[in-house]
């Protein structure tokens, strides 16, 4: 009886895994909403790390040593990413002005998750699924890239949709479905958190480099936000380490630093929406 009250009900794990992508969605509406200038094109401040978490749970599902039930319990969690990708999608496509590339990132975004709800056993049918999301995980990367780089870079865009912000995001992220689905890949959360590490230090150095351009440009910028994202990121730095430093790897996957670090790795599109 202890072990049926100590286990999560699916109801539970379900509004865990939607908690999230929910709350994404509404910091980068919020962002668009209140710090963007009217009918300006809607640029996800969260698609790549959307891409990264999606595709690196693609190849989990394909190589990860994991028994049935880790694949069953992951295969549960993962398809919760599709209510980003669908509310994002819809967010643009009926709220914001239209643009061809991104329509193509959003909409390969859409197709992904659903690979993860008939992911087969096989070898050979699950090299087609994950080839066929590498392919659109390309797609949708390379469309966004144009976009962010090339067609509509700002200073704006570089501090609200940090591509360094975003893949540590991503990172966590699958790290964080991994361990709500008790995954025992201890290695490989190892290996996330190493590069979350690595991700945060250039995380780091790209907004001083920017808040240094905006601060040449308009030098009577707020600067309280930046240090409040500063801030953020130092605690997060002290949560990966959390991760890190427990004997024999057992504080890994410990819920509060994996919640803590992954949440607050959000929080980066309110920097200057003000």
């Amino acid at each position: 009886m202890s072990h049926d009250h100590d286990t999560p009900s699916k109801w539970e794990i379900s509004s865990h895994a939607a908690l999230p992508v929910v709350l994404m969605l509404f910091i980068q509406m919020l962002a668009h909403y209140i710090g963007s200038p009217a009918n300006s094109i809607f640029l996800s401040p969260y698609l790549i790390a959307f891409f990264v978490a999606a595709l690196l749970a693609l190849v989990v599902l394909w190589k990860g040593q994991i028994c049935p039930g880790q694949k069953g319990r992951l295969a549960f969690v993962l398809p919760f990413l599709a209510a980003f990708a669908l509310g994002n999608f819809l967010y643009t496509a009926f709220f914001t002005p239209k643009h061809i590339l991104l329509s193509l990132a959003n909409l390969a975004a859409l197709f992904i998750p659903l690979l993860y709800w008939r992911f087969p056993d096989d070898e050979p049918m699950q090299k087609i699924f994950s080839y066929l999301g590498f392919a659109l995980g390309a797609i949708g990367i390379l469309a966004y890239s144009i976009c962010y780089w090339v067609e509509l870079p700002s200073l704006l865009n570089w501090v609200r949709g940090n591509y360094f912000a975003q893949i540590q995001l991503g990172l966590l992220l699958l790290g964080w479905y991994m361990m709500l689905a008790k995954s025992r890949l201890d290695g490989f959360f190892k290996l996330l958190v190493q590069l979350s590490l690595i991700v945060l230090i250039f995380n780091y150095i790209w907004v001083i480099f920017v808040l240094y351009q905006e601060l040449n440009i308009m030098p009577e910028l707020a600067t309280l936000p930046y240090f409040a994202f500063f801030a953020l990121q130092f605690v997060v730095l002290a949560m990966l380490a959390w991760l890190l430093i427990g004997k024999q790897g057992k504080n890994i996957k410990n819920p509060v630093a994996w919640t803590a670090a992954t949440f607050l790795s959000m929080l980066y599109p309110l920097t200057n929406i003000f």
